[in-house]
């Protein structure tokens, strides 16, 4: 059996099957986490106003493009919601043991959101779409390693959001191979948003794979053909990326995600962590003559690159490790932190200049099993101060509690009609099986948020 076809059996076979008080306390734990990182994306007034003209030009209006209070085809609403999944850059991460690839499962629950607004779905419904979506993008992740070819980590989204969106429509196996296979045939995003100069286009490249993904679905709908084994063909996926021997053994553990306390790069996590405790201790900024960070290697690829030193966007910013170290040298990490007034912040910048980024070997022989940081600042009377952790708060390894999630999702609500609203919410999305709709979910995501 090819695994187009192995893939499609099992994703046929999650409907309807049971989950456990254990897993159900796991997702509703990622959904609450993925809900406050779309509630903080919505602070975002540039990037809604580039969804306003956007939506002006849909061709079918049908579903809800969140923050604009309008309404777009369902294809483009996918796209625009699915960037305010990712753009607060607080969204979970999953990375895989075999140190093969990572993905960001929270990016998922933006795309169910969509689709449940336009198929309807209960409560229970949408906790078993995010489960597939979740459990899929951490196989992928497992499986495939796009980056070391030159692709983007989400090219592996584009088959497992097809796989999604046909679980949601509900698909039969012959239509989810299909899927599939057209899927891979519109396209595989590139790394190059995460090269040289980056954009904020780096918080699209989820979106736009889902965006084609709805198309991907409409074609198997269709009946049309496609190319068999887009995974093991002689031109197949496989050809390109570094993969592994199996595909879903074992079954991806969801208690391996990592929630994110701040508003940035997985790989800033723990540099940021050991900033702030080292802010604590008492920083004079004037006084520091060199900050030097020591960290993994997969952790300077993604966050210590040449672009990392003079970033340029909101995504540069929370993707490089030099700027987050010197922020939270200065001051607790928040959202408008990555923007661009703070960005132009003279103090700021020049920590920037004393900050150096070193591989440590002991610390990549670390990774995957910890996400270490050292950060040592030296100071212009001689002396050093030296602070180091192993996880970032928000692993497994250091986890967040229930209350301290319900607390982030209080954070960034802000735009909550009322304290009784939030609250509500809140205690909703903990009861969530419950739930005969979700309207109560999407109707905050809907309002305007623009003048």
């Amino acid at each position: 059996m090819g695994l187009e076809r192995s893939i499609a059996e099992r994703v046929a076979a999650m409907r309807g099957q049971d989950i456990d008080s254990s897993l159900l306390h796991i997702l509703k734990r990622n959904i609450l986490d993925s809900y406050a990182g779309i509630c903080g994306s919505l602070n975002d007034r540039a990037m809604l106003e580039h969804f306003d003209r956007f939506a002006a030009d849909a061709e079918s209006a049908t579903v809800s493009v969140w923050g604009i209070g309008r309404r777009a085809g369902l294809a483009e609403a996918v796209f625009t919601n699915s960037v305010l999944g990712r753009r607060s850059d607080l969204l979970n991460t999953y990375l895989a043991p075999n140190s093969m690839g990572g993905s960001h499962p929270s990016d998922n629950l933006a795309l169910v959101l969509t689709l449940a607004d336009h198929l309807g779905m209960s409560g229970r419904e949408l906790i078993s779409t995010v489960h597939v979506a979740f459990t899929l993008s951490a196989a992928f992740a497992t499986y495939y390693d796009p980056e070391s070819a030159g692709y983007d980590h989400d090219a592996a989204a584009t088959f497992y959001t097809a796989l999604t969106i046909g679980y949601a429509f509900d698909l039969s196996v012959p239509e989810l191979v299909t899927a599939q296979r057209v899927a891979g045939m519109l396209g595989l995003d590139t790394n190059q948003a995460a090269l040289g100069k980056m954009t904020d286009w780096k918080h699209c490249t989820y979106a736009s794979a889902a965006m084609r993904a709805i198309q991907a679905v409409k074609i198997a709908r269709a009946g049309f053909d496609a190319p068999p084994d887009i995974y093991e063909g002689a031109a197949g996926v496989d050809r390109f990326f570094r993969h592994a021997d199996t595909f879903f053994e074992p079954a991806p553990d969801l208690e391996r995600i990592v929630f994110k306390r701040w508003p940035a790069l997985v790989f800033c996590q723990t540099p940021i962590d050991v900033a702030s405790d080292l802010a604590a201790a008492g920083i004079d900024p004037h006084a520091v003559t060199a900050i030097e960070v020591r960290s993994y290697a997969i952790a300077m690829r993604n966050g210590a690159t040449e672009g990392a030193y003079q970033p340029e966007s909101r995504a540069a910013r929370t993707h490089s490790i030099p700027y987050c170290v010197a922020t939270a040298l200065l001051k607790p990490i928040e959202y408008t932190d990555f923007d661009d007034p703070r960005s132009r912040d003279d103090t700021v910048r020049a920590l920037m200049t004393k900050v150096s980024v070193i591989e440590d070997p002991a610390l990549s022989a670390a990774y995957p099993a910890t996400a270490p940081c050292e950060i040592s600042v030296m100071f212009a009377d001689g002396s050093t101060v030296t602070r180091r952790r192993d996880v970032p708060r928000g692993d497994p390894g250091d986890p967040l509690s229930d209350d301290d999630l319900s607390a982030k999702l209080r954070t960034y609500f802000g735009f909550a009609r009322d304290d009784a609203e939030r609250e509500d919410v809140i205690r909703r999305l903990w009861h969530l099986e419950h739930e005969p709709d979700v309207e109560w979910l999407l109707e905050p995501l809907r309002r305007r948020q623009l003048p």
